[in-house]
């Protein structure tokens, strides 16, 4: 997993999300941005966010408001990537089954 958010905001979430996997910071969503993936949040969603206490300036230490568009790659290891889905709707996520699917297809190929 890759994440904007700085190393202290990652440790917190995958502590309370019970995640055990590596997970990498995308300091200033670089990896994001050389997919095409990264976007800037308008000023007046920047107001929402920080209502709800979510100051991405403060949590990914980088005052620019990027986001990564969410999305998953499955890549073999050659580095050539087999599978993507993205989708700018962050509430639609690949579903577990599609992304083992895709990995078993790698894993077999």
């Amino acid at each position: 997993m890759i994440s904007p958010q700085q190393s202290s905001a990652i440790a917190t979430m995958a502590q309370r999300q019970k995640l055990t996997f590596p997970i990498l910071w995308d300091e200033k969503c670089a990896v994001a941005q050389s997919f095409g993936l990264a976007f800037t949040l308008p000023a007046d969603l920047r107001e929402v966010y920080k209502s709800f206490g979510n100051d991405l300036a403060v949590q990914n230490g980088d005052p620019s408001w990027q986001l990564p568009v969410p999305a998953r790659f499955v890549i073999d290891r050659t580095g050539i990537v087999r599978s993507v889905e993205a989708d700018p709707d962050y509430t639609r996520r690949p579903e577990p089954d599609s992304t083992l699917a895709a990995l078993k297809k790698v894993v077999g190929s």
